[in-house]
Formats: C-alpha cells, sequence, structure tokens
C-alpha cells in the first residue's frame, strides 16, 4: 500500500527520503465537506476536515501520528507497545487496535478520569482487541509505572506518550497542513480564514502550526482546551511544534519557522473537568447530529463545536472545523 502521507512529506522535504520509518494505516487525503446547514444555524461559511473518515476500520486524528509512531517501532524491532492514557482514551483504543493489526502487543497505562459513558465503552474495546490495561493511581505515580513496566517488558518495547503528541507523531498533522494546502490549491475548499481543533495532547494543533508555515495558506488556528491547563496551553503547544520543526531539522530538512501568533487557545469551553460533558457540548452534538448527521461527542470535538457556535467575532472566515473523532469505539467495544 501506498503511504500518501510519506509522500507528500518527501514531495515537500526531499532530504527526508528513507528518513522516516513510517507503515500505511490510513486512508488519506481526508475529504473536506461544506456544512451548509449546521453552518448557516452558526452564522459562517463552515467546512468539515473529516478525519473521522481517515480509514475505514478505526478513523480519527490518531491514525497519522501512528502511522509515524508505529512504523518507527516496527523498525526497531519492536514486538510490544506501552502507551499512556485516561480511563476512557481514545488513544489507547486506536493504538490497541493498529498494534494488533500489525502483530505487536499492548500495554496501557490508564490514568483516573471523572466517570463519563465513553470510559466503559473505551475500556471494553481496548480490552477486546488484547490490550492488557494496568490503572494508575495518579500523574505522580506515572513514572515510576513507566519505569517498573518497561523493565519488565525488556528491549522489545516502543513507548508512544499520551495522545501520540511527541514531535515524530506531530509530523503527521504537519503533513495534514500541507494535503490541506494541496486541497485548497485544487479548489477542493476555500483557504480556511480559521481552522478550528480541540487542544488536548497537542500534537494535532502543534502540527498544524509547524505545517501551516510551510505551506501559503495564511489560516489561524484555533484550539479549543478540552484538558486541564497544566497539560495544554499556548506555550505547550508551540513547544510540541517547534520541537516537531527541530527534529525535521535533525534528519537535514530546512523547514520555515513558524509564527507563535497565529494561534489562538480557546479556555472558555473546558467546564468542570476532562471527559466531563457541559450543556454546552451536549447542544453542539446534538446540531451537529440533526443538521449534518455528524457524529461527534462531549469530551473534545462537542466542545470545539460549541466554541464556534458562542464564537468569537473576530475569527476570520470560512471555518474549517477538524473532526477528530472517530465513532468506531463503540462497535468494537
Amino acid at each position: 500500500m501506498r503511504i500518501i502521507c510519506q509522500e507528500r512529506l518527501v514531495e515537500r522535504f526531499p532530504a527526508l527520503a528513507d528518513k522516516l520509518p513510517w507503515v500505511a494505516l490510513g486512508s488519506f487525503p481526508t475529504r473536506v465537506d461544506r456544512t451548509f446547514r449546521l453552518g448557516a444555524a452558526v452564522g459562517v461559511e463552515l467546512w468539515i476536515k473529516r478525519d473521522d473518515k481517515s480509514a475505514t476500520s478505526y478513523g480519527g486524528n490518531k491514525v497519522r501520528k501512528l502511522e509515524l509512531l508505529l512504523g518507527e517501532a516496527l523498525a526497531q524491532g519492536a514486538r510490544r507497545i506501552l502507551t499512556v492514557g485516561n480511563l476512557g482514551s481514545h488513544h489507547v483504543v486506536a493504538t490497541a487496535f493498529y498494534a494488533r493489526n500489525l502483530g505487536l502487543g499492548c500495554d496501557a497505562l490508564l490514568l483516573p478520569q471523572t466517570d463519563s459513558p465513553t470510559i466503559g465503552i473505551n475500556m471494553r474495546a481496548a480490552s477486546a482487541l488484547g490490550a492488557n490495561l494496568i490503572p494508575v493511581a495518579s500523574w505522580t505515580d506515572l513514572p515510576r509505572a513507566l519505569l517498573k513496566l518497561t523493565h519488565h517488558l525488556g528491549k522489545d518495547v516502543y513507548i508512544i506518550g499520551p495522545g501520540g503528541s511527541s514531535p515524530r507523531g506531530t509530523i503527521g498533522y504537519l503533513v495534514a497542513a500541507l494535503e490541506l494546502a494541496a486541497q485548497v490549491a485544487a479548489g477542493d475548499c476555500p483557504e480556511p480564514g480559521t481552522i478550528l481543533v480541540p487542544l488536548g495532547s497537542g500534537g494535532t494543533a502543534a502540527g498544524l502550526l509547524a505545517g501551516l508555515a510551510q505551506t501559503n495558506l495564511q489560516s489561524r488556528v484555533v484550539a479549543v482546551r478540552v484538558v486541564n491547563r497544566l497539560f495544554a496551553s499556548h506555550r505547550r503547544t508551540v513547544q510540541i511544534a517547534n520541537q516537531t520543526l527541530n527534529l525535521l531539522k535533525k534528519l537535514g530538512a530546512r523547514p520555515q519557522p513558524l509564527d507563535p501568533t497565529r494561534l489562538e487557545v480557546n479556555d472558555t469551553f473546558f467546564g468542570s473537568g476532562y471527559g466531563v460533558p457541559t450543556p454546552e457540548s451536549k447542544n453542539a452534538v446534538i446540531s451537529a447530529k440533526e443538521l449534518e448527521g455528524l457524529e461527534l461527542e462531549t469530551t473534545y470535538t462537542g466542545k470545539t463545536l460549541a466554541a464556534l457556535i458562542a464564537r468569537d467575532q473576530t475569527w476570520r472566515t470560512p471555518v474549517l472545523l477538524w473532526n477528530t473523532f472517530s465513532p468506531k469505539a463503540k462497535l468494537l467495544g
């Protein structure tokens, strides 16, 4: 299978040919759809980047990152993947799914999360996929748990951090920005004034910020924070983006520097905790389903759409909502 994303990166940076192990998992490019009814209800020209369709089996935003991360794992001869997430983590499900498909075992350290319906769904899905799920009491206990489990698993383990948002994983969304620029050039959609994404572990927003700097697009990224401020901020997202560009430089590429002012972090719609639905996110999920048949969820994409519904009038249009959610965990669970 051709790895379209890898080809797109090498086209932009020929020096990276054969420098980044990659495994084909997704179906790219993902399409961009105009949403007439939802856009009219929100009051903007609204387009959706359909990363929920990034793979026929299990889509969402994790696929782009895992193509690079699992590619490196295979190149290093790993036999097991060790990752980290909250109890209801979609990242853990996606990692378990693709690890199994590649013949790799999967262990996941799970951190506490406020109770929500997705916890049971995703834990059942990850378990059904063969993941070894290991509860961890708190973030302060995580380093010790990682060290202990890594020692137990030995040299054949490859570690993937929360959300896959390492510099290597984040390259997946740098390439996504190149993909969007090609779609704009082809006339598939207009140039977005604002690209709207959830802000969790940060790799999606950081990759887009770094990637936009490699294109002619003038779009700004608005990242809606959905996790605790300790883990997601403007500074942290820019840091990940710069680390990603530094990795490309180490591999021989010469990327353009990013502009931190092209990123806005919206803190308004987090609510009372990670994974806790808000009235606004619930209403946003209902509106997306009723008006467009679009399936969102209340933790990430619902809160992001809620920010658009109550948008800052300074956001430039048209708006592109990057749909990072895959509903397939319900089928797996």
